[in-house]
C-alpha cells in the first residue's frame, strides 16, 4: 500500500482536498542539508468520500494500492521510452534520417504523446483512486 499522512484542506460535499507533503527517499537522512538529492513538495489531492465523517484541518491517512504506483510509472516514463526507440530505430532504419535527425525526431515524437495524456488527464485520474482513514 501506498501512504500518506495529511491534512484536509476543504471539504466540498463528498470532495474532501487532502495537503500531503511528498517526500523522497532520501528526505529522512541525516545528510540531507549537504546532499541535493533530498527534496519534499506540498501536494494537493482529491478524494471522493460519501460517509461525511470529515472535517476541514483533520489529519487523515490516505492509501492507494501499490498497481496505481506502477501503472503511473509505466504511463509516465516505460511507454514513452519504447515509443521513442520505435521512433528512433524508425528514422534510421525505414526512413534512412542521420543519426541527429533521428535523435530529434524521436524527442519530437514524444511531444503529442504527452499532449494526449494531458488531454486524458481527467480520465485517467478516474483510474488512480486514493481511499481516506483517519488517523489514531
Amino acid at each position: 500500500m501506498i501512504e500518506h499522512e495529511g491534512i484536509i484542506e476543504k471539504v466540498i460535499g463528498n470532495n474532501i482536498t487532502v495537503r500531503i507533503l511528498q517526500k523522497s527517499a532520501c528526505s529522512d537522512c541525516h545528510a540531507r542539508a549537504a546532499c541535493m538529492a533530498s527534496d519534499s513538495k506540498e501536494k494537493l489531492v482529491d478524494i471522493w468520500d460519501f460517509t461525511g465523517m470529515f472535517h476541514e484541518n483533520e489529519k487523515v491517512l490516505i492509501e492507494g494500492k501499490k498497481s496505481i504506483g506502477y501503472k503511473a510509472v509505466f504511463w509516465a516514463f516505460v511507454l514513452p521510452l519504447l515509443f521513442l526507440i520505435l521512433v528512433l530505430v524508425l528514422s534510421l532504419k525505414i526512413w534512412n534520417l542521420s543519426d541527429i535527425k533521428a535523435a530529434l525526431a524521436s524527442l519530437v515524437a514524444l511531444v503529442p504523446y504527452y499532449g494526449v495524456l494531458y488531454f486524458f488527464r481527467n480520465r485517467m485520474a478516474n483510474s488512480f483512486r486514493f481511499s481516506i482513514k483517519k488517523t489514531n
